[in-house]
Formats: structure tokens, C-alpha cells, sequence
């Protein structure tokens, strides 16, 4: 993936996000024996301008448990496509109507560590939407703005080994909770995408 950092510029208008998001090819990876899985990456539009919406899951659940992330899971075989798959998990999780929704563009697949083959869809919800968390779920849900995630004081990287290599690993700083793993990948594929990608704080 290729692009410029934007950060200390004002957010990408909507337009702007719509042009740079359908005219954006993403990488496709061959699933393989990986499960495959959508999430969401829900836009929404603040005063303090375009924000992305996340969730907080439970500490109870098996999988993820306490960690951040975007509506998601795995596709199911109704499923008419992963697009499909993405609103469907938004709705059960958030009971965010699929009509409420506009696709404005897919990112690049990746494969988590846990054996998913995840497809990222953003789209910008409505406003007007309320969000009913489903208990099971999702604990909390929080905006973190475009423009705070781009800000180079929040980000940390680091190196983590593993039996099939280094990985690196991305740290976004956010209130109320710190963002990582796999979200804080596509985070990192939004802000890129979008122009706003900050520059590494070394």
C-alpha cells in the first residue's frame, strides 16, 4: 500500500474520503485454511469532524475478549456476500440498520493471528442512528475522531517474534482505551488510505 502522510492538514472532506476509498484497489490474499470474516469500519460524522466508531468486547468472551474492535465476524454460508456479512454483524452488535449504511470502499484483506482471512468494509452511518449494544457482545462502544488517530503522539510500534517470524505490532493511545491487534491494522489501512497516515514516532 502506498501513500503520503497528511497529518496537521484538515481531515479529508466526504467527498474526498468517498474519491480516495472507490478509487482505492485492495490486496487480496488467497483464504487458504483461514475462516473468513468481515468487519465494519463505521464513519460517522462529529462536530469535531469524521470519527470512526468502535466497540469494546467483554471480557467474558472466548475469543478477543476486553479488546477493541469493529463490528465483525465470521461468514456465515447464507450469507449473500462479505459485504453482507460486515452489515449483518453491525446489526446484530450495534443494531445499526443496513440501510442506515453507505459503503464508501473496501481495504486490504489480512490474516489475523488467530486464522482469520478478515475483510475490512468502511461505510459511514447515518445520522440519527442509536446504537443498541448487544450485551453479549459488546460492553461499550466510543468515537475516537480521523484526526486523533492520525496525530503521531498516540501511535506506538514495536517488533514481536514469533515461530513464523517478526511481526510488527501498532499501538494507537486512544481514551478511553488503548486500540491494537488487528483493529489498529486496518486503522493504520484507513489512515493511509485516506492521506492522513502519521509519520512513525521512531
Amino acid at each position: 500500500m502506498g501513500g503520503s502522510g497528511a497529518h496537521g492538514s484538515a481531515a479529508p472532506t466526504l467527498d474526498e474520503l468517498r474519491r480516495r476509498l472507490t478509487a482505492y484497489t485492495p490486496e487480496h490474499h488467497p483464504v487458504g485454511p483461514h475462516r473468513t470474516a468481515s468487519v465494519l469500519i463505521p464513519l460517522v460524522q462529529r462536530p469535531e469532524g469524521m470519527a470512526a466508531l468502535f466497540t469494546l468486547r467483554p471480557t467474558h468472551m472466548q475469543a478477543h475478549g476486553g479488546q477493541v474492535s469493529f463490528p465483525g465476524g465470521r461468514v456465515d454460508p447464507t450469507d449473500a456476500d462479505r459485504w453482507y456479512t460486515a452489515l449483518r454483524e453491525a446489526n446484530e452488535e450495534l443494531a445499526i440498520p443496513p440501510d442506515a449504511v453507505e459503503p464508501l470502499g473496501r481495504l486490504d484483506d489480512l490474516v489475523t493471528v488467530t486464522g482469520y482471512h478478515v475483510t475490512p468494509w468502511v461505510g459511514l452511518v447515518a445520522p440519527g442512528v442509536r446504537y443498541r449494544p448487544s450485551p453479549a457482545e459488546v460492553e461499550a462502544w466510543f468515537t475516537v475522531p480521523l484526526l486523533t488517530l492520525a496525530d503521531p503522539a498516540i501511535l506506538r510500534t514495536m517488533q514481536s517474534r514469533r515461530h513464523d517470524g517478526k511481526r510488527r505490532l501498532t499501538f494507537y493511545l486512544t481514551e478511553p482505551h488503548t486500540i491494537w491487534g488487528a483493529t489498529a491494522h486496518m486503522v493504520a489501512d484507513l489512515l493511509e488510505v485516506s492521506g492522513m497516515a502519521p509519520l512513525s514516532p521512531g
